[in-house]
């Protein structure tokens, strides 16, 4: 470890040691982190990724953690948290957004400069980076609809730049699902817009949203892709799951393709409640969900 902080201390990479992952995670769910980092630029990535291969160190890359699931046993790895790479910017017709930068800001910006393509994006909660992880996407936008290109730092060290098509983009998968890649910075291309349009269409998600997701309590958004000619929370809900609970983890009353900490869950419970709603809907109609929730192991 003294080893590690040194190489941080030395580069002027913030870090923080036994940190509570329940700070983290927007399911306020796991045990403490040993030690996290933040790198501000893809260079000081590069750097820390090739500095961990030579010291074979583990590490695992993470945006804002709205779609996780940490352990009760914490993370021994080191964690790369992207917050500090919250750079915006403009520039020869393409907007520039480090991967940290959350994506209502992101929206934002782009609706204040009088773009439109982007209103999708103001209410769901992660950063830039995740989102082209996954290809994130509500009420009929997604990113993989103005992604232009992305850079990023690869499993060597080396600062690689992928356009277009590149991103291998598909419903909540990209190009980024299948390796290990640290996403620095994302360009967007939209089209010009009005900004009051822009302004009332983000009012109408939102409300949208407040009607329709159970914002009050900590979730990690919705657990299962949508399966093919279905709808995910209508059939969870259909087979009498609404308000199911396991522990402190229990199916929205307000959404059933949301599962709710309401009562201190750990992780476990959140597993079990996931085997039960899938056991139950693959019985009942026949129909295998495939979870959005990504388990965390270190």
């Amino acid at each position: 470890m003294s080893v590690l902080t040194e190489f941080l201390t030395d580069q002027g990479i913030e870090y923080r040691l036994n940190v509570s992952l329940k700070e983290l995670s927007s399911f306020k769910i796991g045990g403490n982190a040993e030690i996290i980092c933040y790198p501000k630029s893809a260079n000081k990535t590069s750097l820390l990724i090739k500095f961990c291969n030579e010291r074979n160190i583990k590490y695992l890359p993470f945006g804002k953690c709205s779609n996780v699931l940490f352990p009760e046993s914490g993370i021994k790895s080191l964690i790369i948290k992207t917050d500090k790479m919250n750079s915006t910017g403009f520039e020869n017709g393409l907007f520039s957004f480090g991967s940290g930068v959350m994506l209502a800001k992101a929206s934002k910006y782009t609706i204040d400069n009088g773009y439109k393509g982007m209103e999708f994006a103001y209410g769901i909660p992660g950063s830039v980076g995740g989102a082209v992880y996954m290809n994130a996407g509500a009420y009929g936008g997604e990113m993989s609809q103005c992604v232009e290109k992305t850079e990023y730092v690869d499993s060597t060290g080396n600062i690689c730049v992928i356009e277009k098509d590149k991103h291998d983009f598909s419903y909540r998968h990209s190009f980024f699902s299948d390796g290990r890649y640290v996403i620095t910075k994302t360009f967007v291309k939209l089209e010009k817009g009005d900004v009051d349009s822009s302004l009332q269409l983000v009012e109408q998600l939102q409300n949208l949203r407040k009607t329709k997701q159970p914002l009050d309590m900590p979730s990690a958004g919705s657990v299962f892709k949508r399966p093919e000619g279905y709808y995910a929370g209508k059939l969870i809900e259909d087979c009498g799951l609404k308000g199911y609970k396991v522990g402190g983890a229990m199916v929205s009353t307000k959404h059933c393709g949301f599962i709710v900490n309401f009562n201190n869950a750990k992780s476990e419970d959140v597993k079990k409640l996931i085997s039960v709603i899938k056991d139950t809907v693959l019985e009942k109609y026949g129909v295998k969900l495939e979870c959005e929730l990504k388990f965390i192991e270190d």
